[in-house]
């Protein structure tokens, strides 16, 4: 891939700027504040836009670079692959996406894919090449970096990453940390106490032990309705044997009540028959006594006369006498039948009235032990639909768990490739390079996960990078980026570098922009300096650029 040209209506300090360049070494040369750093950034943010989110800085890309004065904050870049394809992109940088022209000026931006947050990827679809993988390869921004230990240990960890993973700012080593202090924090394991997945077991455990009756209060339940179903049937039977008793009773009292009613006519038919008879025997009585006179006047038989007069009254008497008691004792015993029918009918009305009340005094006990029931079931119910809640949550933590498992395998597969097959590819160029940058003084370098990035001596010694010179540090950072530019794309892409050389001294600059010109002779080079020391020693050794004054 190659620039040719970059136009600039309004972006930060740069106005109606126009800047073309060729296919071979360019140097971009101007003082500080003339806009290199501005230019620099300009040609990002044709390709992948410009954020208005400030992504942990003061102030937004957007912000930064939107014009004061209301001037058309917009530009264009013309540049063409290798398959010798030409595009124009222009960019209005205050809507989302650009506009794609091929060769024939025909616009092709719907051409390609637009993601919502992103915009039109373009550029990616064209290189491979992400946003985060240009800025950390193929643009070398300035490095502002000073002579202390923590901005040279910084460095070298920046240069030991994109070893590593292909990223200067992701350490393989802090991301697994990283995902385990997620994981641990976003899930929980069996040795922490009070994570999510902890909390919710034993939320699980509890609801399980409220769970455990579960059967047993259904199965109690069920008893309990067989229970009240069977003292309802009872307690109907015994309303319908009342029912029936005091019908029965209403019988026995109209029965008795008509026994009355018979036996006083009875009576008095009795007392109206007896009243006759007292007539027929006063009758009697009287002939008798007649009949006596008669005898005791005419015959003068006086034993005749003495047991007439004897036996007569007693006979009368006798008679009398049974006759009421005969009469005395039918209304007895009639009436003694009834009672004591009545007597037993109240008492069969008292034990079913009884048995009523104790059927109703357990059904209401019943009503008692069932509405616990129901309370318990509500809150088993409850806890069912609960304990499905946190069985689902579990699973949603386990499937967390599951991925971040997954992830943590995939990125250690992916860095045991990226150690065991292009980290190699890496270092060995790495070495090629700081071994041409340094005139022999450093032979090999190399990365491992203990030390980091480590390098050989010319005495065959091996030393942490972190002893080395800043500039020594530089050009490792430069070489590594340098020795994976044909890996991350199939454009042979081009080399921007920013200030890169501010720790170089004229040996080994001389040497890098010669290895430049060898190594990287397909590759387009764009080189902002503030500097003519670039110029300089391009002329001596009579290379061949392209300059450029901002």
């Amino acid at each position: 891939m190659e620039i040719e040209n970059i136009k600039i209506n309004c972006y930060g300090v740069l106005k109606n700027k126009e800047i073309n360049l060729k296919n071979n070494i360019n140097i971009i040369y101007g003082k500080n504040e003339s806009g290199k750093s501005t230019l620099l950034n300009f040609i990002k943010n044709i390709f992948y836009g410009i954020s208005k989110n400030k992504n942990g800085k003061e102030i937004s890309d957007y912000e930064k670079y939107l014009p004061w004065n209301g001037e058309d904050f917009s530009g264009k870049i013309k540049y063409k692959l290798n398959n010798e394809n030409k595009f124009e992109i222009y960019r209005d940088f205050n809507k989302k996406n650009p506009k794609i022209f091929n060769e024939n000026f025909e616009e092709i931006s719907s051409n390609f894919k637009i993601d919502k947050k992103d915009g039109n990827q373009f550029f990616y679809e064209q290189t491979g090449v992400s946003e985060q993988m240009y800025i950390s390869t193929i643009m070398s921004a300035q490095q502002e970096v000073v002579l202390d230990k923590t901005s040279q240990h910084n460095l070298v960890q920046k240069v030991a990453n994109l070893g590593g993973t292909g990223d200067d700012e992701v350490s393989y080593k802090k991301v697994i940390d990283r995902l385990n202090k997620r994981q641990v924090e976003e899930v929980g394991n069996k040795r922490t106490q009070d994570r999510p997945i902890n909390l919710l077991q034993n939320q699980k455990e509890q609801l399980d032990v409220v769970l455990k009756d579960r059967n047993f209060a259904f199965e109690e339940k069920q008893k309990l309705n067989e229970k009240k179903q069977e003292l309802i049937k009872k307690l109907e039977e015994e309303k319908q044997k009342i029912k029936l008793l005091k019908n029965k009773n209403q019988l026995l009292y109209e029965k008795q009540i008509e026994e009355e009613k018979n036996n006083l006519k009875n009576k008095i038919n009795k007392e109206n028959k007896i009243k006759i008879k007292k007539i027929i025997f006063l009758i009697i009585f009287i002939l008798l006594i007649i009949i006596n006179i008669f005898n005791f006047i005419l015959i003068k038989n006086k034993i005749i006369n003495y047991a007439i007069l004897f036996l007569i009254p007693i006979y009368i008497i006798f008679l009398i006498f049974n006759l009421k008691n005969k009469n005395k004792i039918n209304i007895t015993q009639n009436n003694t039948s009834i009672k004591e029918e009545k007597n037993e009918l109240e008492e069969v009305l008292e034990k079913s009235n009884q048995k009523i009340l104790d059927y109703e005094l357990m059904l209401n006990k019943i009503q008692y032990e069932e509405n616990l029931i129901s309370e318990k079931l509500e809150t088993i119910i409850l806890s069912e639909e609960e304990l499905e809640e946190v069985k689902n949550k579990i699973a949603i933590l386990e499937e967390k768990n599951n991925c971040f498992e997954i992830t943590k395998q995939l990125l250690e597969k992916a860095y045991e490739k990226m150690k065991n097959n292009i980290t190699p590819k890496f270092t060995q160029n790495l070495s090629t390079i700081i071994n041409n940058i340094s005139n022999g003084k450093y032979k090999t370098v190399s990365i491992n996960e203990e030390q980091g990035l480590i390098v050989e001596l010319e005495n065959g010694e091996y030393i942490s990078a972190n002893n080395l010179s800043i500039g020594t540090i530089d050009a490792q950072y430069l070489a590594l980026r340098l020795s994976m530019l044909d890996e991350i794309s199939k454009e042979k892409m081009p080399i921007i570098l920013d200030e890169t050389f501010a720790y170089f001294d004229d040996e080994r600059l001389k040497n890098i922009l010669l290895f430049l010109k060898e190594q990287c002779k397909n590759h387009q080079i764009i080189l902002f300096t503030c500097t003519k020391r670039e110029k300089q020693t391009l002329d001596d050794l009579n290379i061949e650029y392209n300059l450029i004054e901002l």
